[in-house]
């Protein structure tokens, strides 16, 4: 009775799972840099999600719960390889027609470069507070600390950012500001 149970849980999940795919892939490509190995935590994450749906209690904590279970496999998968994940340079190959789309781009490269060089706690925090828009309880229960330390920890962050993004010199970014997002 608790296969069909689970059987039945995990198809009514499977068109939910499969909607939040992608942003459980750019979360976890946040956090790695390297394609495959995101796409495998997403999948790890969403294989898991279904194995498990019977423990789900409420489904409106169902982007939460993904995302723990994500969290977990990107922890198994740094405690498994026992060292730092490299940091690759990210590249655009698309053609820029724009001025403007150039600018834009990048100001985006900057941002990655400087969420690249931040510590893993902090990245880990921005990235579900400003990617995936997580409130601090949220993930405080994601990542398994108090609220308090979420707090401290995307405080860090954000000024850490704001110094990187300031120091490149330019004077466009003068009047560039992060914005806060609960």
């Amino acid at each position: 009775m608790k296969i069909v149970k689970n059987m039945l849980a995990a198809i009514s999940l499977k068109s939910e799972f499969s909607a939040r795919r992608n942003k459980l892939y750019r979360i976890a490509y946040s956090w790695c840099h390297d394609a495959a190995l995101a796409d495998d935590l997403a999948q790890e994450a969403i294989y898991k999600a279904i194995k498990n749906a019977a423990k789900l209690r409420d489904v409106g904590t169902l982007d939460a719960w993904l995302y723990r279970i994500l969290f977990n496999c990107w922890q198994d998968y740094l405690r498994v390889k026992g060292r730092n994940v490299e940091f690759v340079e990210m590249h655009d190959d698309a053609q820029l027609e724009h001025a403007e789309s150039y600018q834009q781009s990048q100001i985006v490269d900057r941002v990655r470069t400087s969420i690249e060089q931040l510590p893993m706690p902090l990245r880990e925090v921005v990235t579900l507070a400003d990617f995936a828009g997580f409130s601090y309880a949220e993930i405080a229960e994601i990542i398994d600390v108090p609220v308090g330390t979420v707090m401290s920890r995307l405080f860090r962050a954000r000024k850490n950012l704001k110094h990187q993004l300031l120091d490149f010199g330019s004077d466009e970014l003068v009047e560039f500001k992060l914005r806060r997002v609960k």
